[in-house]
């Protein structure tokens, strides 16, 4: 028989969607464990509390199909607000919010970048002050609760790129390169300097953050048309839902 490709043992490479999942779950793991908070690792199921109040930075991550029972064990293990995340289409979750059913998209390896707006630029996060800068224009942007990014972070898999225009900070992107995927995350721009291409620009450096390997991101509805632009195509809609305080 054919396996069905979500198996805890299935090489990452096996599907995209596979590989996309499993980097989203390190690197919310990944973010917990640099705020000192927690994670846990199970069969099919990543839950990484950074204890944060950006619920962005607090998720649940499964890998395969929605278990219906195990949906008190991820209750139970958040302090506060989270996400939970799964690849399939599923129904509402008694206890939680149903956010929606985000397009999973990818985009193929190669390819350049086209040259960014006029008074756009885009520069990697390189310390901390810049990257109390990005939280700042992250939370602003998106918009979300303001919670700090760790500086540990930095110079690992999880890559930082902050647009400006005419110098001024206007949007943001994140990658986390692992399990052979580009995890496009983050992506936000500022209301009054959207439109400049700011936020294009930084999606296409954190796109292209490792050139050689496909890139993966949840997209909304209003932005899959700009990312069809860029090259991404929708695979499959998964499913979000929320927890709020």
């Amino acid at each position: 028989m054919l396996r069905t490709g979500w198996e805890d043992d299935t090489p990452s490479a096996d599907t995209i969607a596979l590989a996309a999942m499993r980097a989203m779950a390190d690197r919310a793991a990944a973010l917990a464990e640099a705020a000192g908070g927690k994670v846990r690792r199970g069969p099919g199921l990543v839950l990484a509390d950074a204890g944060a109040a950006n619920p962005f930075h607090n998720v649940a991550t499964v890998i395969g199909p929605v278990d219906p029972a195990a949906v008190d064990e991820i209750t139970g293990f958040f302090g506060g607000v989270f996400l939970l995340i799964s690849p399939a289409p599923a129904a509402r979750l008694p206890v939680l919010e149903l956010m929606g059913h985000p397009p999973l998209m990818v985009r193929p390896p190669g390819g350049r970048a086209p040259r960014p707006a006029p008074g756009v630029a885009v520069t990697e996060v390189p310390d901390g002050a810049g990257l109390a800068v990005f939280d700042r224009v992250l939370s602003a942007g998106y918009p979300v609760p303001h919670s700090p990014t760790p500086a540990d972070l930095l110079g690992g898999p999880t890559r930082f790129f902050l647009a400006t225009v005419d110098g001024e900070p206007a949007a943001t992107a994140m990658a986390h390169v692992g399990h052979g995927v580009v995890d496009v995350e983050a992506v936000a721009a500022l209301p009054h300097l959207r439109g400049r291409g700011a936020g294009t620009a930084a999606v296409w450096a954190a796109t292209l953050a490792a050139p050689e390997l496909p890139a993966v991101l949840l997209a909304s509805d209003d932005g899959v048309g700009i990312y069809r632009r860029m090259g991404y195509l929708a695979l499959v809609r998964g499913t979000a839902w929320w927890r709020g305080q």
